[in-house]
């Protein structure tokens, strides 16, 4: 396809952005080959794709790899999707539903090759949408999004710093930050006001620490913590959990590590934070947790 036929097919079936749901359209057809080129998808490789938009990139992955599951929140683009996929060999499964709601882990069951998530991501949705892969699809053998480009800091922020927090703790646990490339707005329409970026999120070979970054209450320890991100460790804790944190506990834990009892919570390391949770995870009594 060119750019004028993707501009075309929008406008026979009226398409037109939802601003609500942060919806822009890729229509840049050397960006689409971009992204299929990193993908490097071969027969037997199931894709998940959060946010399917239009349908343009998931016509082309399905031509790839004839086990696609495409969600899309949208139900306008439901008759594009008809029309694009109809002379496919095998047609994607499209999930007309809220991405944050859909069970994944029903729809990954029994495959046989490699597991591959993509996602051109709305700009607002973009924390929730990574930390909700991580979580429900922790056997992925790759991810790659497309994102604005001021949120990779906060991808890839070290301890320490200021965009350090909960998305760059449980993704620099769960594996490695790469970017592939920056993309200009003009690739898409109505052209965004920011310029974004190509990620790909390689999963760590430590099988531990990947369980860890996909568990809920792991997450939910962090977001507690981060309230109080400035505080010192022990006075964040307290905040937290009132009384529930033993303070001898806690001390015990920063020294065997050699770690000041002073430190505050965003200067601890990912790992840290993994020993952190394990240490204190019977304690603080979160419901549901592994």
């Amino acid at each position: 396809m060119t750019n004028i036929s993707y501009r075309a097919l929008l406008r026979e079936f009226d398409l037109r952005p939802k601003h609500s749901l942060g919806q822009v359209f890729l229509i840049d057809d050397k960006v689409i080959e971009r992204i299929l080129s990193i993908l490097d998808l071969k027969r037997g490789d199931r894709v998940v794709e959060l946010g399917a938009g239009p349908g343009f990139i998931t016509r082309r992955i399905a031509e790839l790899t004839d086990d696609v599951i495409a969600v899309e929140i949208d139900r306008k683009f439901q008759p594009l999707h008809e029309k694009l996929f109809s002379t496919l060999h095998t047609k994607p499964l499209v999930l007309y539903e809220d991405a944050l709601k859909v069970d994944f882990q029903v729809h990954t069951r029994n495959k046989t090759g490699r597991l591959i998530v993509f996602g051109n991501l709305p700009y607002y949705l973009t924390t929730d949408l990574i930390l909700y892969a991580v979580q429900e699809l922790p056997s992925m053998d790759r991810a790659l999004f497309m994102i604005e480009q001021d949120v990779v800091e906060r991808l890839t922020a070290r301890s320490g710093s200021k965009k350090y927090g909960v998305l760059s703790i449980v993704t620099g646990l769960f594996g490695r930050w790469r970017e592939e490339r920056v993309v200009s707005r003009h690739a898409f329409t109505p052209k965004p006001h920011v310029t974004s970026s190509l990620v790909s999120l390689i999963p760590s070979d430590d099988q531990d620490n990947r369980v860890r970054a996909a568990d809920p209450g792991f997450h939910r320890f962090l977001t507690d913590v981060f309230q109080y991100r400035r505080k010192t460790l022990t006075n964040a804790l307290k905040l937290a959990y009132d009384r529930e944190v033993s303070p001898d506990e806690l001390r015990r834990f920063l020294t065997d590590r050699e770690l000041r009892l002073d430190i505050r919570s965003e200067q601890l390391t990912p790992l840290q934070f993994k020993d952190l949770y394990e240490t204190l995870r019977l304690t603080i009594c979160h419901s549901g947790e592994n």
